[in-house]
């Protein structure tokens, strides 16, 4: 077990830990926690269980707070001016994770990290949405499967028209955007996911980071606790039916993290496979447990979309799709080899992505 963890899952769940516990104990627990992405909200979660904590817990708690309180203002304000030009502009755009997912899941801006916006727009509006962007001072990075980082001194904006190439997962955007809701954050308008559809793509986000940090499953177990009530079983939109996989190992991490949360859901999967994601939480739970987070690069993410299929047919047929997308994508690498030979379009770096691939193989 990884130090500090037992007091930050204590924390996380409400259980009472050790009655008296050290400092040291304490600062492990918020170590542990700044590591995983959860030290604003694991330090609120500390100041209301223990009535009188040390002067020296004491004061990294106030530091903490502060700390959070100058981001969320920073992060709060780049959204309401990013919101108010896309609103002008008559472009609908809805804010992934960030502040606004703070706001409405973690009870406050503050409590939740960020280090960067998301925005999704349709496809049909993309084009205008990065002249938006170009007009408020932002410079574009390379496009990517699903979207574009773009930046603007400290502030980086990742504009999104889809939530991951669909030949990965087809989260159906367009039909999603079809059913988000108009809302307002912090007096801008806005627009926000269904919480059915939000729900899916933080379980599509966790696994796409293959679960590495607490945070992400903490995400989880909001979204589904946020899940309307309904008097019948939820089942998500019939056209994300294939995705229902994410879904089910999302709520297998939610549970482990906090083994009481109950959610009437219907999501139709073979026994068998409901078993291998149920083995495959299992595993990914005791990594986390035990060792620190790994940056994980493009293979590695896709290797963990074939692990949370079925041996058999439906791993060779992710399979095959991984590699239709490995030689259909484009990424600032291959921007870069194209641009060698004064080619810059889209289409001219796809185009030249095998002899990029051919290339790097060669200097091996």
């Amino acid at each position: 077990m990884r130090p500090g963890m037992n007091s930050l899952l204590a924390l996380l769940r409400g259980q009472p830990a050790d009655p008296n516990p050290s400092d040291t104990e304490w600062e492990a627990a918020l170590a542990l926690a700044e590591d995983e992405h959860l030290l604003p909200y694991a330090a609120a979660r500390l100041r209301s269980r223990q009535a009188s904590p040390t002067p020296r817990i004491t004061d990294r708690l106030n530091q903490i707070d502060r700390d959070a309180a100058k981001a969320a203002f920073y992060w709060t304000s780049e959204l309401k001016g990013l919101l108010g030009a896309f609103h002008q502009a008559g472009i609908p755009a809805v804010p992934l994770k960030g502040p606004c997912l703070a706001e409405r899941l973690y009870g406050g801006t503050a409590l939740r990290v960020s280090r960067d916006l998301d925005l999704l727009v349709s496809q049909s509006n993309l084009a205008r949405a990065e002249a938006v962007l170009t007009a408020i001072g932002f410079v574009p990075g390379s496009p990517d499967d699903y979207h574009r980082p773009w930046r603007r001194e400290t502030t980086t904006v990742e504009l999104h028209h889809d939530v991951e190439n669909p030949l990965a997962f087809n989260f159906h955007v367009e039909s999603a955007l079809n059913r988000a809701r108009p809302a307002t954050f912090c007096g801008e308008s806005t627009w926000l996911l269904a919480p059915e559809d939000e729900l899916l793509f933080l379980c599509l986000h966790a696994v796409r980071h293959r679960f590495e940090r607490l945070s992400l499953i903490l995400d989880l177990q909001f979204a589904f606790e946020k899940l309307p009530n309904a008097t019948e079983a939820w089942q998500p939109r019939a056209e994300v039916a294939e995705l229902n996989g994410l879904l089910t190992l999302g709520l297998a991490m939610a549970r482990r993290l906090q083994p009481g949360l109950t959610v009437a859901v219907s999501l139709p999967l073979s026994k068998p496979h409901t078993q291998h994601l149920d083995r495959l939480a299992d595993r990914l739970w005791q990594r986390l447990l035990t060792q620190p987070s790994e940056p994980l690069d493009w293979s590695a993410v896709h290797a963990f979309y074939v692990e949370i299929e079925q041996p058999g047919w439906p791993r060779l047929h992710r399979r095959y799709r991984h590699l239709q997308i490995f030689f259909s994508r484009a990424i600032a690498r291959d921007y870069a080899f194209a641009a060698r030979f004064g080619l810059h379009r889209a289409w001219q770096v796809r185009l030249m992505r095998p002899l990029r691939l051919l290339s790097d193989r060669m200097r091996r």
